[in-house]
């Protein structure tokens, strides 16, 4: 059977291949499939990061812009989109110009490695990706709650630059006559564009069979296999692990067979009804083939040197932890260590790949040593990155010399909490001072680390989140990436909801459909947005959701730390120590960018001319600019001390400080100081020797 397997965008730079995709081309193959792949988050490369193109758009929104804006009268519908557009045109297409050469240092290892080369083109190639992604009124960042409404492909006032692309990719597939089009839909927006591609191939083949497959799609979102309406763009579904599975389904259809034989299957009744055949999971992962990368163009992700993606275990060995999806909790599994080097060594024959991502959901410190001594033992030069957990064999300096000889290169901490109190919450298991040791192992070894992190978990104070960030920030000597994750996110199937009584809270469900918790006394939890978004500025999710790891874990580290959130946005206002508060300057930061427009649309009360919106082009935030910030925003064009921004503006200290402290927090102003004069005590606080 002919198969074609498609991985839609799914938000990210396409740097390198998902890992589903070689991973079900070697089970297909192995059942005697022929497969073809197609990345359409890859093909849209050259469809989004044109130059040309980027202008022309950018023109007709903000010629739609201003015909609203002329509009002496607007309905409440215009009023919210001109609000948008002008969200839109906060991205400063000053940028778009570069983006052809940017797409050149991501390929380039000398300018790649080299930070502000680096840090332009990240940020240039992920603003432009921003804009085209989000021109149109339907697109994923847009509120979509109905079947109907994400399934709708036709042509809007504004042009859709993906969804106008998924026309010709839905063609070229076609042209080459699939028997079978399946799609694999790991995230929120993959399953969005993926309905939008669906959609578009039956509209031109309805009798091609489609089957949707990842192992969360039950749980995203959009709830593709609970309501029947999204069937129309697609025929199965299969959840969970299906490498076993599907080969199954696909040759029952090509037997003219019940499909039903394969696990893992949902589908519709004739009744409209959805149907499953029951979840089974794949036993023994040492029968899995390796996976096959051979039909991927490894030369066009984007990085210098691609970097190939795979799994060696499933579930989590651990599987404690209160917050986690019981999808990853369950049943752990792992291959054995002899045949994940197999992998390694067949994946470089047949591509020449030399760097790996060890793609788990916690791989055990056992397993990777083992790994790294059969790396070893074969005299093989390869470098390689995992995700784990801070446990006591990473104390023995002896396995992380191991581990460094044998080509580890990054790991990967679930970190969560710096506060011992909320880890025991959390269920985690982690010891601080077992972690700091850890650390100091890495680093007189080679070995990069990042720690991944999360605030606001039931019970955590506000304080216990500054101890948390403050407990990074004070290592990045030895931790490279810090991966803030935001908020903490309930899932229907975590511990904390399926025993809300054990942690004193009560779940809802908000307006916009997400759940939240409050205490079970009625109170609400501390307000977390403006501490959210001062951390995820400096915060480094981007760049490990865009897998730079590996390459920037050949660097040396104080050269690596110049693409971090923390180093190009600098301290919080909280960190500065008082004895000092009259040395250090404050200036307007070059990765904030502020555009005035005439009229707010949403509200009549600011004067004309007296509103801005900022645009960071680290984080991709848009936020308002009131005339008192932009005033402010003028006066620090030049670095000056607080009390020169108090003399030039001429309000009260404690007025300039509320200012500054957000205008910090949201990037838009950096401080210039010197190592001494950081405080890192959480419970520091500025405002009396400003006010004094």
């Amino acid at each position: 059977m002919r198969i074609t397997l498609i991985h839609p965008p799914d938000g990210m730079l396409p740097t390198l291949p998902y890992a589903s995709l070689p991973a079900l081309t070697a089970c297909l193959r192995k059942a005697g499939h022929e497969v073809t792949i197609r990345d359409v988050n890859l093909d849209l490369v050259p469809r989004i990061f044109d130059s040309d193109r980027l202008a022309g758009w950018y023109a007709e929104v903000q010629a739609e812009a201003d015909r609203l804006s002329a509009q002496p009268e607007l309905s409440e519908s215009e009023r919210t989109e001109l609000w948008r557009l002008q969200r839109l045109l906060a991205i400063p297409n000053s940028m778009f110009p570069e983006v052809e050469e940017s797409l050149k240092v991501m390929k380039d290892r000398e300018r790649f490695l080299d930070p502000p080369t680096f840090n332009r083109a990240f940020d240039v190639l992920r603003t432009a990706h921003r804009f085209a992604m989000n021109i149109s009124p339907a697109s994923f960042s847009e509120p979509h709650h109905s079947p109907a409404h994400v399934l709708d492909i036709q042509p809007g006032t504004l042009p859709d630059p993906p969804v106008e692309f998924f026309g010709e990719v839905a063609d070229s597939i076609l042209a080459e006559k699939p028997d079978l089009v399946a799609v694999t839909l790991p995230w929120d927006s993959s399953i969005f564009y993926g309905l939008k591609i669906m959609r578009l191939i039956k509209a031109r083949s309805p009798d091609t069979p489609i089957v949707i497959g990842g192992a969360g799609i039950d749980s995203f979102l959009l709830p593709v296999t609970k309501e029947p309406e999204y069937f129309a763009a697609f025929d199965y579904a299969m959840v969970g692990e299906c490498e076993l599975e599907f080969p199954k389904l696909v040759d029952a259809l090509e037997n003219g067979t019940d499909p039903t034989v394969a696990k893992n299957l949902h589908y519709l009744e004739p009744d409209g009804t959805i149907a499953h055949t029951g979840l089974v999971m794949v036993d023994d992962l040492n029968v899995a083939p390796t996976p096959d990368f051979t039909n991927l163009d490894l030369d066009r992700y984007l990085l210098p040197d691609p970097v190939a993606t795979f799994q060696t275990s499933r579930g989590c060995y651990y599987g404690k932890c209160t917050f986690c999806s019981e999808m990853f909790r369950m049943n752990f599994r792992m291959r054995r260590p002899d045949l994940v080097v197999d992998d390694m060594v067949k994946i470089h024959e047949s591509t020449g790949i030399t760097h790996f991502q060890i793609w788990d959901s916690l791989a055990p410190p056992k397993t990777l040593k083992h790994v790294a001594q059969e790396i070893i033992k074969r005299g093989l030069d390869f470098k390689w990155m995992a995700e784990t957990k801070f446990e006591k064999p990473y104390l023995n300096e002896k396995t992380i010399e191991t581990m460094a000889k044998g080509g580890c290169v990054f790991l990967f901490f679930g970190f969560e909490s710096g506060s011992s109190r909320v880890l025991d919450l959390i269920d985690k298991g982690n010891d601080l001072e077992d972690v700091d040791k850890i650390l100091d192992n890495l680093r007189r070894h080679g070995i990069r680390a990042c720690t991944s992190w999360f605030m606001g978990f039931p019970g955590e104070t506000e304080m216990e989140a500054d101890t948390t960030y403050d407990f990074v920030a004070q290592r990045r000597d030895r931790i490279l990436f810090s991966n803030y994750t935001r908020k903490f996110d309930i899932g229907t199937d975590t511990i904390v909801y399926e025993q809300q009584d054990r942690f004193g809270v009560e779940v809802f469900t908000k307006p916009d459909g997400a759940l939240d918790y409050r205490y079970k006394d009625g109170s609400a939890h501390w307000e977390q947005d403006e501490k959210d978004e001062s951390f995820h500025v400096r915060g480094d999710f981007h760049q490990v959701k865009n897998h730079i790891e590996v390459h920037y874990s050949k660097v040396d580290i104080k050269i690596a730390q110049q693409v971090t959130g923390q180093v190009r946005m600098g301290p919080l206002l909280r960190h500065i120590n008082l004895d000092y508060i009259d040395e250090v300057r404050f200036q307007v930061t070059p990765e904030c960018i502020v555009t005035n427009f005439a009229r707010h649309p949403l509200r009549d009360d600011v004067e004309p001319g007296s509103y801005g919106l900022a645009y960071n082009t680290i984080t991709g935030h848009v936020f308002e600019v009131t005339s008192e910030v932009r005033a402010f925003h003028q006066a620090l064009q030049e670095s000056r001390t607080f009390a020169e921004l108090v003399g030039m503006l001429g309000e009260e200290p404690e007025a300039v400080r509320q200012l500054l402290e957000m205008a910090v927090n949201r990037g838009l102003v950096r401080i210039h100081c010197e190592a001494h004069h950081l405080d890192y005590r959480p419970e520091a606080e500025l405002s009396p020797a400003l006010q004094a």
